[in-house]
């Protein structure tokens, strides 16, 4: 009669497949592949003794079927098969290197299916990056917890990709705090290129019938209504309702604002270094200055508030000099801020006194 491990050996053909992948990841020896395929197999126990048999009787088989098949010379086996990391063109490998870092910097809390997605990305990097890598993945998952952007990423990620819609409670940015019900349909889940922060975008079918753009973390209470299913339309382009984000906060078919600046010297320097596409007109002065025109994409307020914190970064070394509203807003919240220290200096004065 089986054993229950016995029963738990896969088919052969499979467990090629598995050994195939896994000498694909990194060189292993026998023992590495008997612990990754069998982990409920006592060591050295007569089945441990039949599953090594049974894996290097598929070795000798695969160094007939899988021509970069490689075995080293040494006193015990190192096993791999050379895939086509071999042959990436070096901007191609920083690609995947830089997807995945940015799996790296946004996984918290409970992060395997994240360990899974950078194990397939590090994969195509040369043997000489890998351990790299796998050094600086160390503490995946043990990083950042408590947020709710890990918390909410699964649900999120299974009614995209299941073309399901996902209800959740949103506290809108600027309001009064209040929590408000959403179904939206996701047509992309995106993430934001300074803060790496990451966002959903879909049509939400409850109230505003229209493409709107939700964060992550700012939703609560995510249900995937797997009962129901939605298509995305042909007339939906990333590219289009991103084109005037400076961010991830898309046209949403309101157009685009032209706001005109004016950078000092000291930091015409940090616009002239690029970086910001098509968004950003240049012309520098005879006198060093940079004047730019940015099209920025407003939010539901009107305001162009992404492309606001961006001009605020750069202090007193940026002047608006138009749209007049734009202009009006931008002098208030310097005049606000003004006044706002100079209270607080005063009651820091009184404290002292």
């Amino acid at each position: 009669m089986a054993t229950q491990h016995s029963r738990d050996i896969p088919l052969k053909s499979y467990r090629l497949f598995q050994i195939a992948d896994l000498l694909r990841e990194k060189e292993r020896t026998v023992r590495d592949l008997v612990l990754s395929l069998y982990p409920s197999i006592s060591p050295d126990t007569r089945e441990w003794r039949a599953a090594k048999r049974a894996i290097q009787r598929d070795l000798n088989e695969l160094a007939v079927l899988e021509p970069e098949f490689r075995a080293t010379q040494t006193r015990v086996p190192r096993y791999s098969i050379a895939t086509h990391r071999h042959s990436l063109h070096p901007t191609e490998a920083l690609t995947l290197h830089a997807a995945a870092r940015a799996i790296y910097h946004r996984s918290g809390g409970e992060a395997q299916h994240q360990r899974d997605a950078l194990a397939k990305l590090t994969s195509w990097l040369p043997d000489h990056l890998r351990p790299v890598m796998e050094r600086g993945f160390a503490d995946l998952g043990r990083k950042r917890t408590g947020g709710r952007e890990a918390q909410n990423l699964e649900k999120a990620a299974a009614a995209w990709l299941g073309a399901h819609p996902l209800a959740f409670e949103y506290q809108k940015p600027g309001g009064r705090g209040a929590w408000r019900p959403n179904v939206v349909e996701p047509y992309l889940i995106e993430l934001h290129p300074q803060n790496l922060e990451l966002y959903l975008i879909g049509r939400e079918i409850t109230f505003h019938q229209d493409v709107r753009t939700f964060k992550l973390s700012r939703m609560r209470g995510l249900q995937v209504r797997t009962g129901e299913t939605y298509t995305i339309p042909d007339t939906f382009d990333p590219r289009e309702f991103l084109e005037s984000a400076l961010g991830i906060v898309g046209t949403q078919g309101r157009g685009s604002i032209p706001i005109h600046l004016r950078f000092r010297k000291d930091a015409a320097y940090r616009i002239l270094e690029g970086g910001y596409s098509h968004l950003l007109k240049v012309q520098t002065l005879l006198d060093g200055r940079v004047e730019a025109v940015i099209h920025a994409a407003p939010d539901t307020s009107g305001l162009p508030r992404e492309v606001l914190a961006w001009i605020y970064s750069f202090g007193p070394r940026v002047e608006v000099l138009s749209p007049p509203e734009i202009r009006a807003h931008w002098l208030g919240e310097l005049r606000e801020a003004v006044a706002s220290a100079t209270v607080d200096v005063a009651v820091r004065e009184e404290d002292r006194a």
